[in-house]
Protein backbone atom coordinates (compact mmCIF):
# COMPACT_ATOMS: atom_id res chain seq x y z
CA UNK A 1 0.00 0.00 0.00
CA UNK A 2 2.63 2.68 1.31
CA UNK A 3 4.50 1.66 -2.48
CA UNK A 4 1.54 2.71 -4.66
CA UNK A 5 1.11 5.99 -3.06
CA UNK A 6 4.75 6.82 -3.54
CA UNK A 7 4.34 5.64 -6.99
CA UNK A 8 1.56 7.87 -7.09
CA UNK A 9 3.01 11.42 -5.74
CA UNK A 10 6.53 10.83 -7.37
CA UNK A 11 7.33 13.76 -10.11
CA UNK A 12 10.18 14.12 -12.31
CA UNK A 13 11.79 16.83 -12.72
CA UNK A 14 15.12 18.12 -14.85
CA UNK A 15 17.46 19.69 -11.55
CA UNK A 16 19.03 17.31 -9.30
CA UNK A 17 17.43 17.78 -6.08
CA UNK A 18 15.96 20.76 -3.85
CA UNK A 19 19.19 21.99 -3.42
CA UNK A 20 20.14 22.70 -6.89
CA UNK A 21 16.46 24.24 -7.70
CA UNK A 22 17.11 26.75 -4.88
CA UNK A 23 20.29 27.38 -5.57
CA UNK A 24 19.24 28.37 -9.36
CA UNK A 25 16.36 30.50 -7.94
CA UNK A 26 18.51 32.62 -5.86
CA UNK A 27 20.95 33.36 -8.57
CA UNK A 28 18.05 34.01 -10.91
CA UNK A 29 17.50 36.68 -8.34
CA UNK A 30 20.87 38.12 -7.67
CA UNK A 31 21.70 41.32 -8.64
CA UNK A 32 24.98 39.67 -10.35
CA UNK A 33 25.16 39.60 -13.40
CA UNK A 34 27.70 36.64 -13.02
CA UNK A 35 25.37 34.76 -11.24
CA UNK A 36 22.54 35.46 -13.12
CA UNK A 37 24.29 33.48 -16.51
CA UNK A 38 24.99 30.73 -14.38
CA UNK A 39 21.56 30.16 -13.65
CA UNK A 40 20.63 30.71 -17.33
CA UNK A 41 22.79 28.24 -18.46
CA UNK A 42 21.63 25.34 -15.54
CA UNK A 43 17.79 26.20 -16.67
CA UNK A 44 19.08 25.76 -20.18
CA UNK A 45 20.51 22.45 -19.23
CA UNK A 46 17.38 21.67 -17.63
CA UNK A 47 15.21 22.41 -20.41
CA UNK A 48 17.39 20.28 -22.84
CA UNK A 49 17.13 17.21 -20.30
CA UNK A 50 12.77 17.77 -20.41
CA UNK A 51 11.87 18.89 -24.11
CA UNK A 52 8.57 19.97 -24.38
CA UNK A 53 7.93 19.36 -20.37
CA UNK A 54 10.10 22.01 -19.36
CA UNK A 55 7.61 24.32 -16.98
CA UNK A 56 6.98 27.34 -18.80
CA UNK A 57 6.74 30.06 -16.05
CA UNK A 58 10.83 28.55 -15.08
CA UNK A 59 11.33 29.61 -18.75
CA UNK A 60 9.15 32.58 -18.80
CA UNK A 61 11.00 34.15 -15.77
CA UNK A 62 14.43 32.79 -17.24
CA UNK A 63 13.41 34.89 -20.61
CA UNK A 64 12.69 37.71 -18.59
CA UNK A 65 15.98 37.65 -16.43
CA UNK A 66 18.46 37.33 -19.79
CA UNK A 67 16.39 40.69 -20.96
CA UNK A 68 18.09 42.00 -17.92
CA UNK A 69 21.42 40.77 -18.37
CA UNK A 70 21.50 41.98 -22.08
CA UNK A 71 20.11 45.52 -20.95
CA UNK A 72 22.61 45.59 -18.25
CA UNK A 73 25.74 44.64 -20.44
CA UNK A 74 25.04 47.02 -23.14
CA UNK A 75 25.84 44.45 -25.89
CA UNK A 76 22.19 45.42 -27.45
CA UNK A 77 20.61 48.19 -29.39
CA UNK A 78 17.63 50.05 -27.86
CA UNK A 79 15.20 48.07 -30.40
CA UNK A 80 16.86 44.69 -29.97
CA UNK A 81 16.17 45.27 -26.24
CA UNK A 82 12.82 46.29 -27.08
CA UNK A 83 11.98 43.45 -28.88
CA UNK A 84 13.45 40.82 -26.29
CA UNK A 85 11.65 42.63 -23.59
CA UNK A 86 8.13 42.52 -25.75
CA UNK A 87 8.44 38.68 -26.59
CA UNK A 88 9.02 37.85 -23.25
CA UNK A 89 6.49 39.60 -21.68
CA UNK A 90 3.73 38.35 -24.49
CA UNK A 91 4.92 35.16 -23.73
CA UNK A 92 4.23 35.82 -19.97
CA UNK A 93 0.92 37.01 -20.27
CA UNK A 94 0.12 34.37 -22.78
CA UNK A 95 1.06 31.58 -19.78
CA UNK A 96 -1.23 33.60 -17.34
CA UNK A 97 -3.98 34.01 -20.28
CA UNK A 98 -3.57 30.09 -21.14
CA UNK A 99 -3.96 28.96 -17.71
CA UNK A 100 -6.69 31.59 -16.79
CA UNK A 101 -8.69 29.85 -20.01
CA UNK A 102 -8.62 26.25 -18.82
CA UNK A 103 -10.05 27.40 -15.58
CA UNK A 104 -12.87 28.39 -17.05
CA UNK A 105 -13.87 26.17 -19.45
CA UNK A 106 -13.15 23.62 -16.67
CA UNK A 107 -15.80 25.46 -14.52
CA UNK A 108 -18.20 25.44 -17.22
CA UNK A 109 -18.23 22.23 -17.98
CA UNK A 110 -19.21 21.13 -14.73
Amino acid sequence: MASAWFEKKRHVVPWLNKAEWDRVRDYLYSMDSSLQRFALDRISAWRARCANSFPVAVDCTADLVRCQVQDRSGQLTGDDLILMYGTALVRYVNLITERQQGRTARLCNL
